[in-house]
């Protein structure tokens, strides 16, 4: 029997700060709102009707301290429960403040969504979606290094022949020119910097077909070796961006769509004006709407299964 269609939408970067608290740091403008459309449009006659599921891809909510990632977490797992499809959570660094494997800091997530939800797969029709939680890359211990790793690789092994599609919330591979997005991002997580993942990748990884991540705040493909990263800028910052991904028995399509123009906030663009004096640009995004919101053909593509 030839597997059903499956269609998921992408969550990531909401950065809700539904609990309002003492502790909590300033987020962004306007991103509970912009949670809350999101979420919104699981319901009928919405934009996301009829998708079998949300998978989120990190950076649910702001934190920045333990006290408000556990006041935050709490409230957004109360939000979550309403949804009428199931959420799969990526953990991202705001969930855990880049603290990855501590067990004190992930307790709030494993309080939302247990402790089974950091490294594991799930079912796509045709494909499989592999979450890998690489939430503090450069901050993270050797001995968790070790562990995901090991991970990773049982994912990849699990179901041999079997397409995946592969969540983590910081990208493994860039999508811009590496100088470039270094500087715009401004910080050195613009892209994953162990490299043993990129190895398992190459030498294990044939059935990965695309993976998805969240993180860089802006919206962009890339291409290497067969397999496409996509990223991106999710809810909190311009460009308000958000993928549908719907998984058939012969391929994989993916579109990226934007908010409603009336959610927009400019001042929340992390790679340009205002947060810098001048506006980004690189080889192949020539002007800084470009750069912000990738070409067509990263907003809109087909992998062949």
């Amino acid at each position: 029997m030839a597997a059903k269609t499956v269609r998921f939408a992408v969550a990531n970067d909401l950065h809700a700060q539904f609990a309002p608290s003492a502790t909590m740091h300033t987020g962004y403008p306007g991103a509970n709102a912009r949670a809350e459309w999101f979420f919104s449009q699981t319901k009928p006659g919405g934009a996301l009707d009829g998708v079998d599921f949300i998978m989120g891809a990190g950076d649910f909510i702001h934190g920045e301290n333990l006290a408000s990632i556990g006041t935050e977490m709490a409230a957004l797992k109360e939000r979550l429960g309403r949804l009428p499809v199931p959420f799969h959570p990526c953990c991202g660094n705001h969930e855990v403040r880049q603290q990855e494997g501590d067990t004190a800091w992930e307790a709030p997530y494993v309080r939302a969504f247990g402790a089974d939800r950091f490294d594991y797969a799930i079912p796509a029709g045709a494909a499989e979606v592999i979450v890998l939680n690489n939430a503090g890359t450069y901050h993270v211990t050797a001995a968790r290094r070790e562990a995901r790793l090991e991970n990773f690789r049982r994912l990849l092994r699990a179901r041999p022949g079997v397409p995946k599609i592969l969540v983590c919330h910081i990208p493994l591979l860039p999508v811009r020119d590496n100088a470039v997005l270094r500087e715009s991002f401004g910080f050195l997580s613009y892209k994953a910097l162990e490299v043993e993942l990129l190895d398992a990748l190459e030498l294990e990884g044939r059935d990965v077909q695309l993976i998805i991540s969240g993180h860089l705040h802006l919206t962009g493909m890339a291409e290497s070796g067969g397999v496409r990263q996509l990223v991106t800028s999710g809810t909190a910052s311009f460009p308000h961006d958000y993928p549908v991904v719907t998984v058939t028995p012969d391929a994989i399509a993916v579109e990226v769509r934007s908010l409603p123009a009336e959610l927009h906030e400019p001042r929340t663009n992390l790679h340009g004006r205002p947060r810098y004096q001048k506006d980004y640009t690189d080889s192949a995004h020539p002007t800084a709407d470009a750069y912000l919101r990738g070409n067509a053909d990263e907003r809109a593509f087909t992998i062949p299964l």
